[in-house]
């Protein structure tokens, strides 16, 4: 069982991965200001999950819980799995690639667990505001991406595929509301 700590770098870590991506991609599309602003906002936005996860390392470590068992498990699978995926991302990630592929590449990232790992740390260690922001900024990052694909993607399966994911996590932030 790995500890809190184990959990909270390895998540970390993976966040500021996808935030490279991210940037990368707002440099490679930068004499498009709209594209390099959407990329951007992406980058930014898992910047701000790495704060919220550094914030809640802080508290935890202040309350002497960060080694011990995490309330979330970790699969080394899961972990080699994404790590894998972005470092593949990031060598596609090169000068000409196309813009459709790049959306591809962004929405494969937002599909895997990762996401779901930050909200199930930010809930389990019970940091509800911080929850329930990430889960908005999930949606609307969602909802842009989904907008991206079907301005610049000729692929209606790629755009189905997001709004799905859209859907889902709006359905989980409507039920968190609720409560």
């Amino acid at each position: 069982m790995p500890t809190t700590r184990e959990v909270l770098d390895a998540t970390i870590a993976l966040e500021k991965q996808s935030m490279a991506l991210y940037a990368r991609f707002a440099k490679i599309f930068a004499s498009e200001r709209a594209l390099q602003d959407f990329w951007f906002g992406m980058a930014r936005d898992e910047a701000r999950h790495v704060g919220a996860l550094d914030l809640v390392t802080t508290v935890l470590d202040q309350e002497g819980m960060l080694d011990k068992p995490s309330p979330i498990s970790l699969e080394d699978a899961t972990i080699v799995r994404l790590r894998a995926l972005l470092e593949k991302s990031q060598r596609d990630a090169s000068p000409g690639i196309k813009l459709e592929r790049a959306l591809e590449i962004a929405l494969e990232v937002e599909e895997t667990e990762l996401e779901d790992l930050v909200s199930d740390l930010l809930k389990a260690l019970q940091a509800p505001d911080e929850y329930e922001r990430c889960l908005r900024l999930l949606v609307h990052d969602l909802g842009e991406l989904s907008y991206m694909i079907e301005r610049h993607s000729d692929d209606p399966a790629l755009l189905s595929r997001c709004d799905a994911l859209v859907n889902r996590h709006a359905e989980t932030l409507r039920r968190t509301a609720i409560k």
